[in-house]
């Protein structure tokens, strides 16, 4: 069965695209091979599911679009705290009738990373 193998994401200021997620998700950054092209590789339970790039061009920034990326389930406390910690805004939602909450963080250069809860 297919499953998310990791995000992808570019960014002009990868070293705030870094910090963010490391604070919003606990990401460690890690080993990542020798590209020809500068990045980062940002692991989770000891996966690398998120990468970094830095655009090869600056023109007509960004090449593709990403509405968000969804990261989950944590405790609610921590999910939160962790979500204020990183100072960028935050939009509550919830799935209906599921019992999941939704926290969407508004990061660097956009990009939006939801973090679900168990309420």
């Amino acid at each position: 069965m297919p499953r998310l193998d990791h995000v992808n994401i570019q960014a002009r200021d990868t070293k705030a695209m870094v910090a963010f997620l490391e604070t919003l998700l606990d990401a460690k950054e890690g080993f990542r091979p020798p590209f020809k092209n500068p990045g980062h590789w940002l692991y989770l339970e000891g996966q690398p599911v998120i990468h970094i790039d830095i655009p090869e061009r600056s023109d007509n920034f960004p090449q593709g679009m990403v509405n968000h990326v969804a990261f989950g389930v944590y405790d609610k406390a921590d999910a939160l705290a962790r979500a204020e910690k990183t100072g960028c805004p935050i939009h509550h939602a919830e799935i209906p009738g599921s019992g999941i909450g939704q926290l969407f963080v508004t990061g660097p250069e956009g990009i939006r990373i939801e973090v679900q809860y168990r309420q």
